[in-house]
């Protein structure tokens, strides 16, 4: 997860990843701080581009050199349920958007990996499978391949997809639920790890912390907000229609954005303005057409709107 999509090679026409030869999709390392939407975009191309099983061939990009630090702290663990506390805290950093979240169950613990912001199914289908290869190839490293008690849980795939799962995750895989997790025994979960280090773990550990923090100030709410905006053609979603979208009541939606110093309606005039810009630029449509475009019902309305963004009609 440390560059989660980083450095990912992958031919059309292979099975594998590929160096240069065969001109594969490529992305430059994506960090925690990248906008969502180069990862949903790689994302929806590679499923066009590589199929649905790019996930399981794109091990240049879930192999566990890629997870830096995370990795690390993991490594450097006392003991296995320490690891597993290192990636439910810290791998939303590396992919914010997704949560995982650690449960204490009968007989040991359970990792569930959700969506943290809006995905089209079929991208999350992608991008959860990804974040579960990843989080294994950490796992495995840090007790050195020794993963007997742990096993899968997966949404349907095809035959073909579920049987290149198996194989990639190397352990039990059950498919048919509606979630992604990873459950781990208590015997698992007690084993001292072999590589357990207290002052590399410390230190990893509040580096870890440090870029947590700078996680959580940033402003996700907002970027969240202009995604959707910009799939909405033709309409004109309110505060309570995007906050239902992004999963929270329109009082806790209102209330988060004030605390980032900005409001629903600052927001939406900003994308309207720029929509306009780009679409008046682009000199293809008429401006009752780009009023549409814009979900505004009358021309009126819509010259009130540009005269107030740009001081005089364009």
């Amino acid at each position: 997860m440390g560059a989660i999509l980083g450095a990912t090679q992958v031919s059309a026409n292979s099975s594998g990843p590929q160096s240069g030869a065969h001109a594969p999709l490529q992305s430059e390392a994506v960090g925690g701080y990248a906008g969502v939407e180069l990862l949903f975009a790689l994302a929806e191309e590679l499923n066009e581009k590589v199929g649905e099983q790019w996930p399981v061939k794109a091990t240049s990009a879930w192999r566990n050199q890629m997870h830096g630090t995370i990795e690390v702290a993991a490594r450097s663990a006392e003991t296995f349920a320490e690891a597993l506390d290192v990636v439910a805290r810290f791998g939303p950093v590396r992919a914010p958007f997704a949560t995982i979240s650690k449960q204490e169950v009968s007989g040991g613990s359970i990792l569930t990996f959700r969506p943290a912001v809006p995905i089209k199914d079929h991208v999350w289908q992608a991008l959860g499978e990804f974040v579960m290869l990843s989080t294994l190839a950490i796992f495995k490293q840090v007790t050195d391949g020794h993963m007997a008690g742990a096993a899968a849980q997966m949404p349907t795939r095809t035959y073909d997809h579920r049987r290149a799962l198996e194989e990639a995750f190397g352990i039990p895989t059950r498919f048919g639920v509606d979630h992604y997790s990873l459950r781990f025994d208590e015997d698992l979960c007690s084993a001292t790890l072999p590589f357990h280090d207290p002052t590399l773990f410390k230190t990893t550990s509040a580096q870890l912390q440090s870029e947590a923090s700078r996680h959580a100030s940033h402003p996700w709410l907002i970027e969240d907000v202009r995604r959707v905006l910009a799939t909405a053609k033709g309409t004109r979603p309110s505060a309570g229609d995007v906050a239902k979208t992004l999963g929270m009541s329109q009082r806790s939606f209102v209330r988060k954005l004030a605390a980032h110093g900005t409001s629903f309606r600052a927001l939406l005039d900003e994308h309207l303005k720029e929509t306009a810009t780009k679409l008046t630029d682009r000199g293809d449509m008429t401006l009752e057409e780009i009023a549409e475009e814009l979900g505004y019902r009358d021309r009126t309305s819509f010259s009130r709107a540009r005269r107030r963004w740009f001081g005089k009609a364009r």
